[in-house]
């Protein structure tokens, strides 16, 4: 029987490591401004529970003046990238796509920037990879026309703060809007931008409901015309800016009534005054 030397075992040990870990599998430098994008070329199969590797971006964007510090994390089942996300932890956030090109995993950075360097690195482990899918990897100008194209979704996580795909999420983890708040907000000041300020109900053009239609749909609806109903506000929330105008339409809509209204009792009240002039000089003769 062969004796192991110590060497020997070192050298399992180094290859274990090297096998789990794939530092600088290409380094990307390119002076000028790419008319596409920069297209990595893998050597990863696109194959079935084949691996699920985390693939490192870091680098230097000159033009945007950014940290590159990109990690993008996929799985592939029943023909699809399954789970796939991206994080960054630099100040560049590009969109990034992968896709599947001559029956390998290809990762395409759309974004048109010159002055760029970046080196790619991976960690795979326990999924019967193997040294050569993670060498001999290129980066080319190229457009994106492989299939299964998807675009990554960004996804960070700080405390209770989620950032996702472009969203801020703060006590909830997939959040709708740029900001999404599950709790209290607490602030100074709130400017809320409103393209159509309700100025309009003053221009003489302007159809003004009277108060007996306003009042049937009060009657009918429970609610005031373009005021959304307490189910709706109970579903959607309530839009700051939207409701605003609304409210300054209806108050204005109320301004308008109280003028007419105010123009009508000085009518009557000089009508009620000239019957009281005659009335007067009825009794005195």
């Amino acid at each position: 029987m062969k004796k192991i030397t110590s060497a020997a075992v070192l050298t399992l040990i180094m290859y274990s490591v090297h096998g789990q870990n794939y530092p600088n599998i290409l380094n990307y430098a390119f002076n000028n401004t790419p008319a596409h994008g920069v297209k990595t070329r893998t050597n990863l199969p696109f194959a079935n529970g084949s691996q699920m590797p985390t693939i490192s971006i870091v680098g230097y964007s000159y033009r945007n003046n950014s940290v590159i510090d990109l990690k993008l994390v996929y799985y592939i089942y029943n023909e699809n990238f399954y789970y796939p996300t991206i994080s960054s932890a630099g100040n560049y956030a590009p969109k990034v796509y992968l896709a599947k090109e001559n029956g390998k995993v290809v990762i395409f950075i759309d974004d048109k920037v010159y002055f760029q360097r970046f080196t790619v690195g991976a960690f795979a482990y326990g999924m019967s990879e193997i040294p050569a899918w993670f060498q001999g990897w290129t980066t080319a100008d190229e457009p994106l026309n492989g299939t299964n194209i998807i675009e990554l979704p960004y996804g960070n996580k700080f405390g209770d703060i989620n950032f996702v795909n472009g969203s801020v999420g703060i006590g909830t983890e997939a959040p709708q809007e740029r900001l999404s708040v599950n709790g209290k907000v607490r602030a100074k000041e709130v400017k809320v931008e409103v393209a159509n300020w309700p100025d309009y109900v003053f221009d003489s053009s302007y159809n003004l409901l009277p108060l007996q239609q306003l009042r049937d749909f009060i009657k009918t609806n429970k609610h005031l015309p373009a005021v959304p109903s307490a189910k709706e506000v109970q579903e959607e929330g309530v839009d700051l800016g939207r409701n605003q105008a609304i409210l300054l339409k209806k108050i204005e809509e109320m301004t308008l009534h109280l003028i007419d209204m105010d123009i009508m009792i000085k009518e009557l009240r000089k009508e009620n005054q000239e019957i009281k002039n005659r009335l007067g000089k009825f009794k005195s003769l």
